[in-house]
């Protein structure tokens, strides 16, 4: 599926495209498990640790 905001990635990184019309309820389900490392102007990217899950 291409649809969704967000892109799960095998090195635990999460990669959100600001400009969906599903990032905010995407960035609030990924809040309490993954960080914020980057945050350019069109894709945020987040990591999950160990320590979250």
């Amino acid at each position: 599926m291409t649809d969704g905001p967000l892109i799960v990635q095998s090195d635990k990184t999460v990669l959100l495209e600001v400009d969906h019309e599903q990032a905010g309820a995407a960035r609030a389900a990924i809040a309490p498990f993954a960080e914020l490392e980057r945050a350019p102007e069109h894709i945020h990217t987040y990591r999950i640790t160990p320590l979250a899950l």
